[in-house]
Parts: C-alpha cells; structure tokens; sequence
C-alpha cells in the first residue's frame, strides 16, 4: 500500500471528491472520472501494469462511495495473474469486493489463484487464501481443496499460511456437497488430529474453527480421535495458562479458542474415558467458580462466553451435581446484571438445567429473580423468563407464581399473552389446592386475558366444573359477577351460556332467571356464529327454570322466531326446535333437555397444544385433575417439566412396529391404551334426550390434533431372525432418499428400515415450529440392538431439541423419541441426524437427513386478494427475489394434479381466483421463523405455467423476499413437479 499513495492521479482524485461542495457536484465528478476510465479501458490500446492497478484503485474508490461500477471487472481479475505483488494485491482486491462466487470472471481467475497457491512466494500464498477464503464458491472448491489441503498439512509453510489455509478449507468445505470425496471422516480425521498437535495457538484457532465448521455441519463420527487433543488444549489453556502475551485478552488466555474448544466438545457423544472425564471435570469446575464479574466490559464480555459455553457442555456430558449446582449460583448471579445478553444467556441456561430433576430446587432459590425478570424492558428476557418460571413451578410454589403471572398478563405485551394465558391455565389447573381457588383463577384470567383465551381453556374450565357438583353454584355466582362487570369476550360469553344455563338455577336468589337471561342477550349480537348456538341452548335451559315468567318466555320465543329465519343452518335449525320446544308445557319439554352427564377423565389438551408450541414432550399420560367429588386435586400427577417427568413417552403405547412390547424413552414398559382427546362443550347444549360420551373437539390449529401413532410395517418384520443363526450383514431395505422425500410431503410412514431396525416418524408442523415422533423398532426375535445413539447436530438455521435415547433396544420392542424443531432463519440444507448402533458384530453408522423441507414452515394463503398478490409480484424484478426455471413431466399432467401438489407443499391455492388461464395454478403461502426472539412471516408467491399442448412442459415462478427462501422453494417444486404421474 506504501506505493498507492504515491499514484498521484489516485491522489488528486480523491482531493477532488473531499472538496465537492455537495452530493451532486460529488456525482458529476464521479461521472467524469468512470467516462474516463471507460474510455481508457475500451481505446484498444495496450495499458500498462501500472495504469490498469491505478484505474482499479478509482474503481474500487468510486464502489466504496456507494456507486455502481459495471465495468472494469475483466480488467481487475487480469492484474491476478500479474507478477508484481502491488499489482497483484488489487487484483485479488478488487474481485473480491466487485465480484461474486458465481460471476463468469471467477472462472477466469482459478488457474491464476492455483499458481499463486502452489508457488513459494508465502504473500502470494496469502492473497491466494484470502481471496478464496472470502468469495470461494462451489467451482474453486474442486478445483482448488487439494492445493489448500497441501498448504495446510505442509511442515514448510509458515503458521500465518497454515491458519489462513484452514479457514479458507472451511469455506470450501461448506460450498461442497456433504457426500463429496475430498473430506471424508476416514481420510480427513487423522489429519486434522495431528493438526491439533501444533503450539501455535493463532494456528490452532484455525484448525479449532475447522473442526467445529465439519463437525456442526455433518457430524463427530470420524473425528473421535480428535477430543483427547481438544481436552490437552483446554487443559493448556485454562490450567496451564501456557500461552503467549499476543494470544492474551485482558489477562485471558485465549477466549476464543477456549470457547471454539467447549463448542467442539458439546458435538461428541459423551466420553467414557476416565482420564477425559477427570481433566475435563477439572477444567470446568475451574472456569465455573473462577469467574468473577469485573468492571471491564471487554473483559466481562470474555468470560461470560467462556462460561456460558462450560454450563453447556457441563450439561451435554451430564457431569458431576455439585458442579451444576454451582453454575445455577452463577447464573443466579448473572440475572441481577442489568446487560440483557448476559441475562438472556443465563436464563436460556437455566432453561436446561431445570429439565434436570434435581436441579429444581437450587433453581427455585432464585424464583424473586425470575419473577422480577419478567418486567425487563427486553422482551427476550421476558419470553425466557416465563419459559423457565413455568418450567420450576410445582405444588409449594405455584400459587404465589400464578399470582404474579395474572399481575403481569395487564402489563405484558400482546405477542406473549397467548402464551402466557396457555401457562397460567396449566398451571392453575395442575396444582391447584382447591377447586374454589381453580375457579377463582380461572374466571379471573378469562377475564384479564379476553381474546387470548382459546376452546382448549376454556373447554377445561367447564369439564371441571361440570364434575365437581360442590362447586357449581359457586363457579355460576363468579359468572354471573363477571358479567355484571361488563366482561364480554368471547370465551367469557361461552363459558356464560354454559354454566348458567345448566347450573343457573343454583342461584336463582342471587340472580333470578330473567337477570341471567338479560346478560347473556344483551352480549348475544356481538357473538360469533360458534358461541351463538351456545347461548340459543342457554335460553331455552333458563327458561325452563321459570316457565310461567311472561316476560322472560316472550324474549326468550322472540329469540328464537327471529332466528329461525336467518341463513345460517346450525342457527336456524336450533331455533325451530327450541321454539317447539318452549311452547310446550314444561313438563313436556323438560323430557327432552336433560342435565348434561359427567365428563370421562380425559388427557390434558392444554398440556399437549404446549408441548405443541413449545416443542417440548408431553407424557400421554399426563390427565388433569378431575376434581370429581373431592376438594383436593391429585397432586401425584406429573407435569411437562417439574420432577419425576420423562421427558419423552410413548403416548399410549400403541405398537406401531407389531413388536411384543412397547417401552418409553427411558426403558419402562407401557401398556397399550387408546389415545383420547379433551371433549368438546360446543354440543353439550344440544336437545338430545340421551346423555353421550363427550365428543372429540374438532381439530384446529390452536390444538393440534395428537393422532394416534401410524402402522408403518404392514409383514412380518422377523421371518429371517432365528436365535440359532449368527448376525447377518446389515442391509437397507429400501432407498433413503425415496424415504427422505416421502416423509417430506406426508405426516407419517417410514423414515429408515434396514435388515434389524425400523425408524417411524410421525410429524405435525404449526407455523415456524414443528413436533417430530420417532419410533424405533428392534426387528429382531432374539438379539438387542446396542451402543444406540442417535444425535442432530447444532446449525444455525434450527433450534432442535431431542429427548433421551435409550442406549439399548430389546428384542421386538419398540420405543418413541420426540424431537422438537423450531425454524430461526430460511435454509438450504435441512438438519442431518447421526444414527449409530450395535449388533452383535456389526456397527451401524448412517447420517441421515431429517425431512424437514421449506415447505413445511408456509402457512397457506388462500383467501390473498388478486390485487395483494400481483401487488407483491411485481415487487421483484428478477434474480435472486424471483427465479424462473423450466421442468418436463414423464406425462401429461392435469391443472387438478399441479393444484394439489401446491396444496400439499401448503400454498393457498384458488381455481380462477388469481389467474384465469386455466393452464396455470396460482398459490401464495407465509413462510413462518424466529428471529432474535420475535415470529416473522415471509410472504412466498409461486407460479406454474403450463404448455397447453400436450401438457408435459411447466414454467416455474417462484419469488419471496429471501433469496435463500426463494432458491430453496423452487428447487423443491421443480423436484416434485418433477416426479408427478
């Protein structure tokens, strides 16, 4: 750079723009300068080395300044090949800012970019890696890895070339596909574990930050042999303190490579090794309980990540209890620091501490802090603070949590009310003291939290009170105050017409009949067309609680005349027969409205709709309270988070697999019992003379339906296991990838099989979160499957989280793992899942891709408007917004056949209503993510135009505000396009 400033044409050009008056007259010099560098660059004439790097230097000057250049690019990737380094050096510059991976210049620059790698000269070895490093695509990357590879295995090269060469591996390694040749776990894992050897830490930083890029992106199998050295390092670091002062940060040795080496660990299963597990226990218990908050905040900033990576990893190899119970101290500690980040982080390590039994209690001394974390002004730290309140909440202390959550529903924001409702209503409903507290609790956060209250809470609230016959004239009192206070949301009006036309008459003296019927009418027009069926039963039951009241008989027939004519026909089939029915005497009529029987014990729904939500594990048989009889609820039940529950279960134990027994996640044998939903109030006030079990609530997003397991073996899976025979050879039983692709467009069918295991997946998917069952199956008769392991590794793109495996699977049985996948950024690849197991003399080791594709976070547009749509379309011009691709069918496909397949890849999609050509299908879908703790949609638009002749040629539209999204969405539907019959 010493002899760029001497360039004084450079010089006096930017003189010139520092002294430009304004913008404008800063653009007419910008203007003037690129006319003159065109010209010079298209007269013919042969320009000199030094010329060209003078023009480029404009260039790249004039980029900076925030205008286009469109030319000169052929001219910077020339100076490459150059022999002199300054010229040289802009070059490499200059493509690397003015190009991308994919221009057609790149291609051009490969054979300059090798010869400058395998030269001697280390600074052209340094702007070859830098250069690749930053703007190498998926081209340079077969090309040049073997070049790079050399580099950095070479005892010659200086360790500033090895460092820049394993970045610059890294970069390549994640533009190839994970099946490519030239890094493979067999060939490539000894090397880098010899690479671990080195003492230069800048160096094994490098190498750290390949390892983690490999292992985050395929898996840790293979590289085994790297976790004795990456321990020795930690040990070094931490213990030893053996580190150069240039490598030291704040007295720190080396933060970054401390915590790249905890990172790396948390991706190995954990290690049986005595003399690991002792140096590591060591280790971690002194970064744990030496750490102490400085005034410093780079400092600070250090050590928190050190730390919060340690209780991670102390969490991942499940080390010793005293240790956690000293990192719940410190992050106790860290609640009451007012940095949102250090207290998002200690609260989100809290999170996964308390699914640990035994840590509740040491966590639970801190429930002031928690609760006084819901008032921060982040609203992360709220969301964080709620989820964990909830999870170490139980029977000591969930009336006083409940108490602060019902406070906090008045002031929280309107994004977290929905949750925060669902969670008090478990929590209410599960360890309630009494039932009149429950009805208390109840009715209260009906009231505070309106809209937010949904079927499932309601429903609960009714169930229990309808089986508890202590408390219905209490539970009609609170009604009917809540209405006399002007309540009027939906869900209060609903549980209004249910309790007081069935227990009405319990308070009859406080509340005369024609009293409860003016409330319930006064709120009747405002109704949706769900509830106003409800209180059309509420009337006819209070009439017939004061048949010979005049007045109330005319409002209530005057009702039911007016309804009998409207267009709806659930409306106005109840209202004729109520109107029959309340012109009878009431002796008659009474023969045909029955009191509604008690409710069957049902599973929670409000239990499950949160696993749902969350993506946590809800044991099937977990059911609330009945209150049946008693005042006292069963305070044995389990709940999703508090002690004594398996985080996974086998949800009724239904064996999908035909197997002998069926077993949960943590071994206990389940009996088979059938899966039951919560019942539905909705027809409790229906005519019907004879008292039925309680119906099923219809499905519906707010309370995904929990399907009952699928059969996924339809023969007999054991014909070719006899005790006698020795193990066979292990062979798939059919092709992954067709697997892979099934389960990607179907809820449930078979995810992998091969000669002795069988895996069953079963899927529900609401917005940008999804659930996924995993059913495993041990085919053979005599012989366990052992050593199971089965792990996804950490991206970026997904939140996951997976419930324990049971390292040992019996003959014939079958056990369920849940796996909870939450969408934080759009994706290319989908999550891989490492499967690994014994049998007899064989290893099974297979990487599997989980089938979680784009289309399975969109959430069908149907009813967008033409305008809104074409509004939106027009917004993007072309690549990379909107992509443009052909695709051929083996044979003619129908516009039926093109619409359902946008239907089943959840676009909305409308026959005519968005395009009139018959020939194309239309379809808009919102693509569902959270991002830095908040939900956000990504409006996805998709267009296939077909060949009218003959029907076999589509052209393919995709466009979103994404460019990943985008790609991603349309190689899928070329893919399936692609494939219909």
């Amino acid at each position: 750079m010493a002899k760029t400033v001497t360039m004084r044409g450079l010089q006096m050009f930017i003189s010139d723009i520092r002294s430009c008056a304004n913008k404008e007259v800063e653009g007419r010099r910008v203007e003037k300068e690129l006319a003159k560098i065109r010209e010079k660059f298209g007269s013919g004439k042969q320009l000199t080395a030094y010329d060209k790097k003078k023009y480029v230097w404009k260039l790249l000057y004039i980029y900076m300044l925030g205008y286009n250049v469109e030319f000169g690019h052929r001219q910077a990737a020339d100076l490459i090949p150059e022999e002199k380094y300054a010229e040289k050096q802009v070059g490499y510059a200059a493509c690397s800012i003015l190009l991308n991976e994919n221009d057609e210049f790149m291609r051009i620059a490969i054979n300059s970019i090798r010869n400058d790698l395998i030269s001697r000269n280390e600074a052209f070895q340094c702007l070859a890696l830098s250069f690749v490093g930053n703007v190498g695509g998926q081209e340079m990357a077969e090309a040049l890895t073997q070049d790079v590879m050399k580099l950095l295995t070479s005892g010659a090269s200086r360790p500033i070339v090895r460092k820049k060469a394993a970045l610059c591996v890294l970069r390549l390694f994640r533009k190839m596909p994970l099946d490519a040749e030239m890094i493979q776990p067999s060939s490539w894992g000894p090397k880098l574990s010899a690479l671990l050897d080195e003492q230069d830490v800048g160096l094994l930083l490098g190498i750290a930050t390949l390892l983690l890029g490999i292992v985050s992106r395929s898996s840790a199998v293979g590289y085994e042999a790297c976790l004795p050295k990456i321990v020795k390092i930690l040990g070094r670091l931490v213990l030893d303190k053996d580190v150069g002062q240039q490598y030291t940060y704040y007295g720190i040795p080396s933060p970054w490579l401390q915590v790249k080496c905890l990172r790396i660990l948390q991706y190995f299963p954990p290690t049986e090794d005595p003399a690991i597990v002792a140096k590591l226990t060591e280790i971690l218990g002194l970064v744990i309980n030496g750490i102490n908050a400085v005034k410093n905040p780079n400092k600070n900033n250090a050590l928190h990540a050190i730390l919060f990576e340690a209780v991670s990893l102390t969490l991942h190899i499940d080390m010793d209890r005293e240790l956690m119970v000293q990192s719940v101290a410190l992050l106790g500690k860290f609640l009451m620091i007012n940095e949102p980040n250090i207290k998002y982080l200690a609260l989100e390590n809290m999170s996964r501490l308390a699914l640990i039994p035994e840590m509740l209690e040491a966590i639970t001394r801190h429930q002031k802090t928690i609760v006084a974390s819901l008032k921060d002004p982040d609203v992360s730290v709220r969301k964080r603070a709620l989820d964990l309140l909830f999870s170490t909440c139980d029977a000591s202390n969930s009336m006083e949590n409940v108490e602060e959550l019902l406070k906090y529903m008045t002031v929280a924001d309107f994004s977290m009310r929905e949750e925060l409702t669902l969670k008090i209503a478990i929590l209410a409903e599960r360890f309630a003291p009494d039932v009149k507290w429950y009805v208390d609790v109840s009715m209260d956060l009906i009231e505070r939290a309106g809209e937010f209250v949904t079927e499932d809470i309601w429903h609960r609230v009714i169930q229990l009170v309808t089986n508890n016959e202590g408390m219905r004239q209490y539970a009609a009192n609170k009604v009917a105050e809540s209405l006399q206070r002007g309540g009027s949301h939906e869900a209060l009006i609903a549980v209004g017409a249910y309790v007081l036309g069935e227990y009405g008459s319990l308070i009859r003296n406080q509340h005369p009949p024609r009293e409860l019927f003016q409330m319930l009418h006064e709120r009747f027009v405002a109704a949706s067309s769900s509830t106003k069926p409800l209180l059309l039963s509420a009337f006819l039951k209070i009439l017939m609680m004061d048949h010979n009241n005049a007045e109330l008989r005319n409002s209530v027939v005057q009702v039911f005349e007016r309804y009998s004519r409207v267009a709806d026909a659930e409306l106005q089939q109840r209202a004729v027969e109520y109107l029959a029915l309340a012109r009878q005497p009431p002796s008659v009529a009474l023969q045909y409205i029955q009191p509604m029987p008690r409710w069957e014990s049902k599973k929670s729904s409000l239990m499950r709709r949160l696993a749902a939500q969350d993506g946590g594990d809800m044991p099937d048989d977990i059911s609330s309270p009945s209150f049946t009889d008693r005042q006292t609820p069963d305070m044995n039940l389990p709940m999703v988070g508090s002690v004594g529950v398996p985080q996974n279960s086998n949800g009724g134990g239904m064996d999908i697999l035909d197997l002998d027994s069926v077993v949960d996640s943590n071994g206990v044998s389940a009996g088979a019992q059938p899966a039951v939903d919560t019942s539905d109030p909705l027809a409790l006030l229906m005519d019907d003379p004879t008292p039925a079990p309680a119906p099923a609530p219809a499905p519906s997003m707010a309370a995904p339906v929990q399907a009952a397991p699928p059969q996924f073996a339809a023969s007999d899976p054991f014909s070719v296991a006899t005790p006698a025979a020795p193990a066979p050879a292990v062979q798939l039983q059919g092709d992954v990838d067709q697997w892979f692709w099934g389960m990607a467009t179907k809820d449930k069918g078979i995810y992998y099989e091969d000669t002795f295991l069988q895996i069953g997946m079963h899927t529900q998917y609401r917005g940008n979160q999804g659930l996924i069952e995993l059913f495993f199956g041990n085919k053979d008769a005599a012989a366990s499957l052992t050593q199971l392991i089965c792990m996804v590794p950490p991206t970026p793109e997904f939140r996951v989280s997976m419930g324990p495996v049971p390292p040992e699977l019996q003959p014939r049985v079958q056990t369920k793992v849940q796996l909870s996948v939450e969408c934080m950024q759009p994706f290319l690849e989908p999550p891989r899942m490492q499967l690994v197991y014994k049998f007899g003399g064989h290893t099974v080791n297979q990487t599997l891709k989980l089938p979680i594709i784009t289309t399975k976070f969109l959430v069908p547009e149907p009813d967008i408007t033409r305008d809104a749509f074409f509004e939106h379309w027009k917004t993007y011009s072309g690549p990379p917004y909107k992509l443009q691709d052909f695709v051929n069918t083996p044979v003619p496909v129908s516009p039926p056949a093109v619409e359902g397949l946008l239907t089943t890849l959840n676009f909305g999609c409308k026959t005519g209503a968005l395009d009139t050509n018959e020939h194309n299908a239309v379809g808009a879908g919102s693509f569902k993510l959270t991002a830095q703790g908040q939900q956000q949609s990504f409006l996805c638009q998709i267009r296939i135009e077909g060949n009218p002749q003959g029907r076999q040629q589509f052209r393919v539209t995709v466009c979103s505000p994404n460019p990943t999204l985008t790609s991603t969405l349309k190689d899928i539907i070329m893919q399936q396009l692609g494939g219909l019959h």
